[in-house]
């Protein structure tokens, strides 16, 4: 199977993907974070694990809220989109940035990396059902120990 070209509409769907998961999860608002992902989403991360399913990855989005004292953010830059065989990849770096519960490395990037995101198109528009971490430092999260 080829893949499709994809539509300025669906490259603007697709680039806010990594937006709204920023917001979703650094606001707390896990049930539209949810709504980003296929049902049965694989988050890996090279070298250290995996998150499989949605409730598992929110899990871990509340458990970082937690970790954090609620204060998380999570930057994005270099997007770039290309299309597959089976919908898209969307690639991108990430800064990951939090307060400890101590409110230590306040605005301190604390993970960073590449991100290729699998983006599907559902019923219900683009979804993520497969994500990929490269981290530039390999840290393993305390759910992942």
């Amino acid at each position: 199977m080829t893949a499709s070209p994809l539509s300025v509409a669906d490259r603007l769907d697709l680039a806010e993907l990594p937006a709204k998961f920023c917001h979703f999860s650094d606001y707390g608002d896990f049930a539209a974070l949810a709504d980003l992902f296929t049902e049965d989403v694989v988050t890996e991360l090279v070298g250290i694990g995996v998150y499989e399913g949605i409730d598992a990855l929110v899990q871990h989005a509340r458990d970082t809220a937690g970790w954090s004292s609620g204060h998380t953010w999570h930057v994005v830059a270099n997007l770039w989109i290309e299309p597959t065989s089976q919908g898209a990849a969307v690639h991108y770096y990430m800064l990951g940035m939090f307060n400890t519960a101590a409110g230590e490395r306040a605005g301190v990037a604390h993970t960073s990396g590449r991100f290729v995101d699998h983006a599907v198109r559902t019923a219900a528009g683009w979804r993520i059902n497969r994500r990929v971490f490269r981290m530039d430092a390999a840290k393993t999260p305390p759910d992942l120990r």
